[in-house]
């Protein structure tokens, strides 16, 4: 699950509040689908040189929806997180997550809600 918010929106207070239901865990802010969204790019400091590994796995992945790859790595290392923790749901509240979600999951449903 995940909970969207501006920082300094509450999203933390809310966290806490939901993991006290024993099947749900709320580790803090993982920033792992940010990560994912850089998949494939490599730091020019890379040692083993930034163009020739970017080149490689382009060529490797080909047509392959990288989005795909990252939502199963993404869906593998929450249930592992999940089997560690001896819970059902994980919620991940990752401020900003808004700017990418459909990057990862293209037919998600944005809802604005004010208060």
């Amino acid at each position: 699950m995940l909970s969207l918010g501006l920082p300094r929106s509450g999203t933390t207070l809310l966290a806490h509040l939901l993991k006290l239901h024993p099947d749900i865990v709320a580790p803090p802010e993982p920033w792992l689908m940010l990560a994912l969204e850089a998949f494939g790019k490599v730091d020019r400091r890379h040692p083993g040189g930034s163009a020739l590994i970017e080149a490689a796995t382009s060529e490797f992945l080909g047509r392959i929806d990288r989005a795909i790859v990252s939502r199963a790595f993404a869906e593998a290392a929450y249930d592992q997180y999940l089997a560690e923790a001896g819970k059902r749901i994980i919620i991940d509240k990752t401020p900003r997550y808004g700017r990418s979600l459909t990057l990862l999951n293209p037919s998600i449903q944005k809802r604005h809600t004010s208060f």
